[in-house]
């Protein structure tokens, strides 16, 4: 390959790569701002290992209620309250019916289906701030796709908000 065409490749990768990142910034961006907010519990982790570093190791009350539902599919079906703590009504391949629930993609870690990532990632130094942390505050959009944003605690009210 010639230089010329070898820069030509070099820069039409370079524009492809960046188009890509900036779309996937722009959707996530979208969710952040659109996305309804819904509120799943936190299972109990092993406390030993609960606080590592400057992360947090999570899990989902809803995940042990998917592991033991008979049902199978890419979408957990929830029913969300008034303060958006979700609660599971069913799995289903395909976005539910009922405008009500809100479907959350489904993710596969290590063999199970989950809700959400297994870690929440803070600041160094700051994990008396997220000690209590009894719900994962979420953005969901309508494909149900869910990013986690926040933590928070057994009276819904954001972690971390406040610095010392």
């Amino acid at each position: 390959m010639n230089p010329k065409t070898l820069r030509a490749a070099l820069a039409a990768a370079f524009v492809l790569v960046t188009a890509a990142a900036l779309y996937a910034v722009r959707d996530n961006e979208r969710i952040l701002a659109e996305g309804r907010v819904v509120l799943v519990h936190l299972a109990p982790v092993d406390p030993r290992s609960l606080m590592q570093g400057d992360y947090m190791a999570l899990r989902y009350a809803i995940d042990n209620e998917i592991l033991r539902s008979d049902g199978e599919g890419r979408y957990a079906h929830l029913a969300v309250d008034a303060e958006g703590r979700a609660s599971l009504v069913g799995l289903g391949d395909r976005l539910p019916d009922d405008l009500a629930l809100v479907a959350m993609k489904l993710r596969s870690r290590d063999g199970r289906e989950t809700v959400g990532p297994n870690a929440f990632f803070f600041q160094e130094g700051r994990a008396d701030d997220f000690s209590g942390a009894q719900w994962g505050e979420f953005r969901v959009d309508a494909s149900g796709k869910a990013l986690l944003t926040h933590l928070r605690g057994e009276d819904l009210v954001r972690l971390g908000e406040n610095r010392r």
